[in-house]
């Protein structure tokens, strides 16, 4: 067995399972941690099993300091790697499919109110890139859109007049996403007014930055941090709490769960379900509000 992670593990993950450079780049990053968890524990990944598991597993909760949700992913990333020196014959036998996944406690995600929505894409900051910031907030929320996924939308990807958005999701899988009325007219406004003064020739990307390269989901998650800073939201901003505002809004409105499991693009619907706890922690407060019994 070599001693450090396998390119050609991260390849087959690349190539064969199409998987994205943030999910590539995660499953390096669990394979650095498991081969620094065996060297500390003196064990060697052959002969690793639920046993041995729970060993590595508390390496990285005690020593690293790792929560639980990134425990059980590295967990999944173990198994997968397991599983192909298996396939590959660098492997006699898979042990490690025998061990359990970690119990995880279920955490609701975190969602702004619909005012809190409206301040939060109404604070734009002035200036020169006032209308591609305002179209990049208004794009993730009219969408429900993955900070990677709205970053890597190109021009044709807006599809009959703005009303949709093909979106290239996790594992090469690409959904079409209405855009509402509001995210159209921003999205206009910056294609008109300001994206031709950033663009050099051939650059076919949406959002563009001041140097006329591509938006990066880092300038993205920077971007929507400083309009909650400036809206006076009193909870921390960031681009996937408008993924999971899209969603929960969407269910509070009565969307059936299956469409909201489309739009989202979630490959399991297991997934799209923990939006309705929220839903359902808001129907306990109405109930407790207005029943005459409660």
């Amino acid at each position: 067995m070599a001693d450090v992670p396998h390119q050609d593990f991260l390849d087959y993950c690349r190539l064969e399972l199409a998987l994205s450079p943030h999910s590539v780049r995660a499953y390096h990053d669990a394979l650095v941690h498991l081969w620094r968890a065996l060297s500390a524990t003196g064990l060697r990944f052959e002969h690793v099993g639920p046993d041995e598991v729970g060993r590595l597993l508390a390496h990285g909760r005690d020593v690293c300091r790792h929560a639980p949700a990134t425990l059980a992913q590295h967990l999944v990333a173990w198994r997968m790697y397991a599983r192909f020196l298996v396939l590959n014959g660098k492997l006699a036998a898979d042990r490690l499919s025998l061990a359990p996944s970690p119990t995880l406690w279920a955490k609701l995600p975190e969602v702004l109110s619909t005012a809190e929505v409206e301040a939060l894409l109404h604070a734009a900051a002035d200036g020169p890139l006032f209308w591609r910031d305002r179209a990049a907030l208004e794009l993730l929320y009219a969408s429900g859109a993955r900070a990677s996924e709205a970053a890597g939308v190109r021009l044709e990807d807006l599809k009959e007049n703005r009303s949709l958005v093909l979106l290239h999701g996790k594992g090469g899988k690409d959904r079409l996403v209405p855009l509402g009325r509001r995210a159209r007219s921003a999205i206009g406004r910056y294609l008109d007014d300001v994206r031709p003064r950033l663009a050099p020739a051939g650059q076919d990307r949406l959002l563009l930055s001041l140097s006329g390269k591509p938006l990066t989901r880092t300038a993205l998650w920077r971007l929507v941090r400083d309009a909650g800073r400036r809206a006076g939201l009193a909870k921390r901003s960031y681009t996937h709490l408008l993924r999971h505002s899209f969603a929960t809004h969407l269910l509070e409105g009565g969307a059936d769960l299956r469409a909201v499991q489309e739009l989202l693009g979630h490959a399991n619907l297991t997934t799209t379900q923990r939006y309705t706890h929220v839903d359902a922690r808001r129907l306990v407060q109405v109930h407790r509000q207005f029943h005459p019994r409660a």
